[in-house]
């Protein structure tokens, strides 16, 4: 008999804990984004009706933010099932969330993909925070679970179990790239000033390898002066290239050489790829058509070209500028990117995105090329995350350190949302600060300073131009996105506060630290940077931090309105009532903020 590939899931332990913790997830957060109103019915004790005549029981408290934090062990449904089943929760809210039945069915495939991913990684996750914080940041990347916002956070459609296992961040295994050979005068290549094509194979290729590759080179008559070298992920040259590119492959316009180089780990977004043997080395990014989180995971073309210069540009003003120099910023290059168009679907103005994304690919310096001897880091989402006991990092990091928690935290935010709100008020760059973008690095514990990444697309300028862009070409300004300063410093808000801090503080909460100081904190090192550069007065009121209120930004309302129909763009978010502002209330104690858990600093 053939042996069967058997997944986690059917494990029922694993499968009962991975339902829990994405029911309580979907509660929460859709009632964050107000698709659904659970009432409190006793102390911490609350309750969800619903019009399928089905209701939910569980216990929780409410943060600062206006958040439940729910119990996943407390939550239970009327009438009972056998067993917990998140999925069941989508089918008994259909009613208030609004989706059709196409839109649900597509809804539960996703949600079923990210069950069997997170059995799969909760197989894993037996390591104490002690031990997580030792990893490096590539390997520790591996038992994250995912966007704290989205509940079907590893939905990739498209992929099965095979896949999964083989190229799956929580699977931990390591993928060997294909390469082909693009003809020059079909495809785009850009170039960083002071890279070389040779310096970017050797990020993937050691000498040995690459001398195999100009073996097949060799093989088919390919010469580097006539095309140039593109890796591809397997899967994409499997299930999209071979198939949609098979005119130019038979023209010889692209070339199969064949897998190459060395061992690659995919990182949180999947696409994203470090190299396993040689970590120092760039990382690949390169597309997968597959639908995971809110869109399919290509390369626009219309980046490429400007990855390099504001890469170059960044790191000019990291070195040159005094705040950014003295915070000894790290700005992640992408010295090069390639792009492939497709022939035809180029063509069609309005033809999903998704066709126009498939060939590409974006080398990225890696932070461990950037680390001193001393230093380790970790991605701003993983001090949230919480070992098998339920304990946070970031608690394991503050005790590492020997610091207070309110001097760890002064720390961290002077060196993650200074730089940023820097950039902001003296340059007018909005870079959207999510989770995956940042990275901390740290002594012995202690927040040392950050790295950002991911200009092609997560960066965006004023409406207006500043004087201080102007070693920016206006060709690249042209590429990129411009807003307002009302809207762009929601890249600061949202993208850092609500999607970061939001869970940060909250995990703290938990560990009874108050969210009042938490903010309080923040505020105050703001403050201080403020006061140290009264020459930006007016923008400090274009970028207000510190307003009443802001925009509340809903992701899971945008999928159950507009399904899983093809589109032309990428979805935009969805708007809720305002937010109240933690750092406004931190300012104010006096306003009213709900809450209600007694939280002891």
């Amino acid at each position: 008999m053939t042996d069967i590939n058997r997944p986690a899931v059917e494990n029922r332990t694993l499968w009962e804990q991975a339902n829990r913790a994405m029911l309580a997830k979907s509660i929460a957060e859709l009632n964050w984004e107000e698709l659904i109103t659970p009432r409190c019915i006793a102390n911490n004790q609350w309750r969800l009706s619903l019009e399928s005549d089905v209701l939910y029981r569980f216990s929780a408290w409410r943060n600062i933010w206006g958040q439940l934090v729910i119990d996943p062990n407390s939550v239970s449904r009327f009438p009972g099932l056998s067993g917990c089943c998140a999925r069941q929760f989508y089918i008994d809210a259909q009613k208030e969330l609004g989706m059709s039945d196409a839109t649900l069915g597509n809804l539960l495939e996703e949600l079923a993909n990210t069950l069997m991913a997170d059995c799969q990684r909760l197989a894993k996750h037996t390591l104490p925070a002690s031990r997580l914080i030792q990893l490096t940041d590539d390997d520790l990347q591996v038992y994250l679970d995912g966007h704290p916002k989205i509940s079907a956070n590893k939905g990739r459609l498209g992929w099965g179990l095979d896949e999964f296992e083989q190229y799956g961040t929580e699977a931990g295994a390591k993928v060997q790239l294909l390469w082909l050979a693009a003809h020059r005068q079909k495809c785009q290549l850009a170039l960083s000033s002071n890279v070389r094509e040779q310096d970017l194979y050797k990020a993937l290729l050691t000498q040995e390898e690459f001398q195999r590759l100009e073996q097949a080179m060799e093989a088919q008559s390919v010469t580097r002066q006539d095309y140039l070298l593109i890796p591809v992920h397997p899967w994409q040259w499997s299930h999209k290239l071979a198939t949609h590119f098979a005119a130019e492959l038979a023209n010889k316009n692209l070339i199969c050489l064949g897998a190459f180089g060395d061992g690659m780990q995919p990182l949180q977004s999947l696409r994203t790829l470090a190299n396993a043997e040689r970590p120092e080395q760039h990382h690949i990014k390169l597309p997968l058509t597959i639908l995971n989180t809110s869109c399919y995971r290509g390369i626009p073309g219309r980046y490429i070209t400007a990855g390099p210069v504001i890469s170059e540009w960044l790191s000019g003003l990291a070195k040159n500028d005094t705040t950014l120099a003295k915070s000894r910023l790290i700005v992640l290059q992408e010295p090069a990117g390639a792009f492939y168009p497709h022939p035809l679907y180029e063509q069609i103005n309005n033809a999903p995105y998704r066709f126009q994304e498939m060939l590409g690919c974006i080398w990225r310096e890696s932070v461990a090329s950037h680390l001193a001897a001393e230093e380790n880091s970790v991605l701003m989402s993983a001090l949230f995350q919480k070992d098998s006991h339920g304990y946070p990092l970031i608690c394991e990091y503050i005790h590492q350190s020997g610091l207070s928690t309110e001097d760890w935290l002064e720390r961290l935010f002077t060196a993650t949302v200074i730089p940023l709100y820097h950039l902001m008020c003296r340059y007018g760059i909005g870079l959207v600060a999510h989770g995956q973008n940042i990275t901390l690095v740290l002594k012995d514990g202690v927040p040392e300073r950050m790295a950002i990444k991911d200009f092609q697309g997560d960066l965006r300028l004023t409406e207006n131009n500043y004087p201080e862009q102007e070693g920016l070409p206006d060709a690249i300004k042209e590429i990129l996105g411009r807003l307002p300063e009302k809207y762009l410093v929601h890249d600061l808000l949202t993208g850092h506060f609500v999607t970061v801090l939001r869970f940060i503080s909250t995990a703290l909460a938990e560990q009874n630290f108050a969210e009042l100081r938490f903010y309080r904190c923040l505020g105050n090192v703001i403050n201080h940077y403020q006061s140290a550069h009264p020459e930006l007065n007016e923008r400090f009121k274009l970028f207000d931090l510190l307003m009443p209120d802001i925009e509340r930004i809903c992701l899971h309302r945008v999928r159950f309105q507009q399904g899983y129909d093809d589109s032309a763009e990428r979805p935009l978010p969805a708007l809720g009532t305002p937010l109240k502002n933690p750092l406004f209330l931190a300012q104010h104690e006096d306003s009213p903020h709900q809450t209600s858990k007694d939280i002891a600093s």
